[in-house]
């Protein structure tokens, strides 16, 4: 008679562990595949590893790694154990409908275009958008329109998007079929969603938001945007809560067109979505609704004593309800503006010295995100290192405010401009022509010009300022 090699002691133990969490925060997918893990089967299927430990580090990953087979469900199909996470999560986000990505919010961005605009469309657009919208824009041969924030000074970031212009662009633009925002910035500021639900709702629009840095906000006592009143929202899961890289969701409104949504979803992901990324998206969702919830209290709380503190004890600034009215509880904003030092050399000193990275740094900032996972003697790391190296800064006089971007002329269509032959040029040498990439500091991963835009000496000397240490060269179309 066939018997199955037991696991491991080690994985026993980590096993009873999970398993002593399970009846409180009903992890339905993630439960279903250990059961298959421990189970009496033979795995004549993908993937190759065939659930057995032949690397250590990978053992417990290889154990729930599984495909479309018996008791897993089908992603795409809708069913399953994953419907049930997918439930859960929905009701979890106070979402119409939830639909996991394997693909990150990226695929989540494409998804929700090409279902709320579609091929040949219109939308408008927060000029703060991810540049895998620019991508969706080119595939779906998507027209582009523009709403800018003012700068938020010292930090040089922007503000408040101010509904009143986006009613100018609908007005304007009647062709446009949806309105995109990005709420919350990776600088950690929130959008006045419930005001633009009400603009949108009025001129017959959809309201998407890519709030790909909020999945986190439901456990801080903040509402998801679809619970807000948005169409689509898509969360990145693994950027704020414990969960595998990738994993992110969409999340639906009750006007929604689900089927083409879940359409558009495979359309963008992969025929084989991973089920560890799932199953940690189940496990992320269900930690946080149970005792997780407290530990991300924690984490906001610790959040606002570090901005307090670097205003107090360092020479450097931090962003504050102050400076903007509503931001993201657990991201840390340090502006080191007013000193010697720019943000990406405070990030490199808080590496170097301190073994601290940070989320991301640009000339004025360096962005940190705090969630459950930081421990006392890290966040210690991280409040030493700002007070030291401020210690040995000098005081200069504030920079000039921030100027915002110039507008850009577009002579092409963004998807004619990607697909055109391009060629590579030196900033100098760039005026006059046709972007044909994003130009995009990164992170965050904003494009400064689209493509289809055409380059002015304004914008090349912007750049030539604040990213030419990042930005040397551009694509352009070559006529």
């Amino acid at each position: 008679m066939f018997r199955r090699r037991q696991p491991s002691q080690r994985t026993q133990l980590s096993h009873r562990q999970i398993n002593r969490l399970l009846p409180f925060t009903n992890a339905p997918l993630f439960h279903a595949l250990q059961l298959l893990a421990t189970g009496d089967s033979a795995r004549f299927h993908m993937p190759g590893h065939k659930g057995e430990p032949l690397f250590n580090s990978y053992a417990e990953v290889f154990a729930i790694d599984f495909t479309e087979t018996y008791g897993t469900g089908n992603l795409y199909l809708g069913d399953g154990p994953i419907r049930d996470a997918e439930v859960a999560a929905a009701r979890y986000f106070g979402a119409s409908d939830c639909f996991f990505l394997t693909g990150g919010s990226t695929q989540g961005i494409l998804s929700v275009l090409a279902t709320a605009v579609g091929r040949g469309g219109a939308v408008l657009l927060d000029r703060e958008c991810h540049k895998s919208v620019c991508h969706a824009c080119a595939l779906l041969d998507i027209t582009p329109y523009f709403i800018s924030a003012p700068v938020v000074e010292p930090f040089g970031i922007s503000g408040a998007l101010a509904p009143a212009d986006a009613e100018q662009q609908l007005i304007a633009h009647p062709d446009i079929r949806a309105v995109l925002l990005t709420s919350p910035t990776y600088y950690g500021v929130c959008r006045a969603i419930p005001a633009f639900v009400d603009l949108c709702r009025a001129y017959e629009k959809m309201l998407l938001v890519d709030a790909a840095h909020g999945a986190h906000f439901p456990a801080v006592g903040l509402p998801t945007p679809v619970a807000e009143g948005a169409d689509l929202a898509v969360l990145s899961i693994h950027k704020t809560l414990p969960c595998l890289g990738q994993g992110a969701v969409v999340l639906s409104g009750p006007s929604v067109d689900k089927r083409a949504l879940r359409e558009n979803t495979a359309l963008f992901g992969t025929s084989s979505p991973s089920y560890p990324i799932m199953a940690s998206i189940d496990l992320a969702r269900a930690y946080t609704e149970g005792p997780g919830r407290a530990a991300y209290r924690r984490a906001a709380e610790t959040c606002g004593e570090l901005r307090e503190y670097v205003l107090r004890r360092t020479g450097f600034t931090a962003l504050t309800m102050e400076d903007y009215p509503v931001l993201d509880p657990c991201r840390l904003t340090v502006c080191t503006a007013g000193t010697d030092v720019t943000g990406h050399q405070l990030a490199d000193m808080l590496w170097s010295e301190y073994g601290v990275a940070c989320e991301m740094a640009d000339d004025r900032n360096v962005v940190c995100i705090l969630t459950c996972a930081d421990s006392g003697t890290a966040v210690y790391r991280l409040r030493r290192g700002l007070r030291h190296i401020s210690r040995r800064r000098h005081e200069t006089l504030l920079p000039a405010p921030a100027a915002p971007f110039p507008p850009a002329e577009r002579v092409m269509s963004v998807r004619d401009a990607w697909f055109a032959k391009t060629g590579r040029v030196e900033l100098a040498a760039a005026e006059g022509l046709v972007c044909a990439r994003p130009v995009t500091p990164y992170p965050p991963g904003v494009p400064l010009l689209w493509p289809g835009e055409k380059i002015t000496r304004a914008h090349i000397e912007l750049i030539r300022e604040r990213w030419y240490n990042e930005i040397s060269e551009i694509t352009v179309v070559i006529s």
